[in-house]
Order: C-alpha cells, then structure tokens, then sequence
C-alpha cells in the first residue's frame, strides 16, 4: 500500500509541474503578444529624416560632377562641413554638416544651447539623383554650470524625444518641437538649394 501511494503521489507531482509549466509557457505567449500588440498600437518610432529625388537629364558621370558642385556651394557652406566620401564611379556622395541653435525658451536656454549635426548621403544614376539628410543629433552647451542638456537625435514626433535630464517632459517635448522645426525650414532651404544648383547646370 505505501508504494502504491508513493507511486500515486509522485504521479500527482508528475501531472501538476506538467500543468505548471504549461501554464507559464501560455502566459509567456501571452504577454509576448501584449507586448507586440501594444507596440503595434503606439505605432512604430522614426527619426527625422529628408529625402529628395531630382530628375535632371544628365548622364551618370555628368550628373555625379554636378552634384559635386551643388555640394561645394550648398552643404559645404555649413559649420563643420566635411564631404567623407566622393566616388565618381560608384556615383556617391557623403558628408557632414551641423547647423547653430538656440531655444526660445526660458527653461534650459542657456544648457540647451548648441548645434544639430547631420549625415547627407547623395547617390546618382543617370538622370536621377537623390539626397537623404539623416542622424540629426543635438548637442547641447556643456560649458554651463549645470552641463549641458543633449536632446539627442531628432525624431519626426515630438512625444517620442527622448528623456533628458534636467528638463520636464512637457519642456523636453516643447524644445524639441523647436529642433524639429529648426532642423526642417533649415534643411529643406538647403535641399532646395542643391537643386536649384543641379538644374542651373542643365540651364547652362
């Protein structure tokens, strides 16, 4: 009787952490699928970026010297301009700029204080040409007494900035509504400079 009872307890066991990990493997998928579901919901997040696409009748060679130009006179004006990478075979260019800010508001003023840096990356074929500005970063002043406040990279939603210290969050999302909008007329003049550049050159 004892064995036939210990069989029967340990069969109990047996049949109850079957049960229990069952039961923590369905839970597992559930909140896996909350968690997916929430995320779906929020939508997804994205970084500010421009892109602009120039139909110019040019062949692949002419259109990338052009483009090489339009550099020079548009996005190599910037502060802290560097032109990276100039491939004419693979009709590439890449490069580097950054452009001055300062907040409007009384909060945070002086730390917030800085520059937004960016990548411009530039491709051509013939009779195209495209330029993708991405990576804007701000950086803010850290000579101040309090160091500075970096919002980082620029977002395309103002409620997805990310958190910093020494600002609220509604005056992080209002500072970087500025960058934002600061960024986009500032960048898009300069994209419409490039061009109005490139189109000179057919004009010509």
């Amino acid at each position: 009787m004892w064995c036939k009872g210990n069989l029967t307890t340990t069969l109990s066991g047996s049949i109850l952490q079957a049960l229990m990990r069952a039961s923590l493997v369905f839970l597992t998928m559930v909140f896996s699928w909350l968690a997916s579901a929430s995320a779906l919901a929020q939508g997804p997040v994205a970084l500010l970026t421009f892109s602009r696409s120039v139909s110019i009748p040019l062949n692949a060679v002419q259109l990338h010297d052009a483009a090489s130009e339009a550099w020079t006179w548009t996005f190599g004006k910037e502060p802290g301009a560097r032109l990276l990478l100039n491939d004419r075979s693979a009709g590439m260019l890449k490069g580097t700029g950054r452009l001055n800010f300062r907040s409007r508001m009384l909060t945070g003023r002086e730390e917030s204080m800085g520059t937004m840096s960016y990548q411009v990356m530039v491709q051509v074929h013939a009779g195209e040409c495209r330029v993708t500005i991405s990576d804007i970063t701000h950086t803010g002043n850290r000579n101040t007494a309090r160091g500075g406040i970096h919002l980082r990279q620029i977002m395309r939603a103002d409620e997805d900035a990310q958190k910093t210290t020494g600002l609220s969050r509604s005056n992080v999302i209002r500072l970087h509504a500025e960058l934002r909008m600061a960024a986009t007329e500032h960048l898009s003049n300069l994209l419409q400079a490039f061009e109005a550049r490139l189109r000179a050159k057919v004009d010509r």
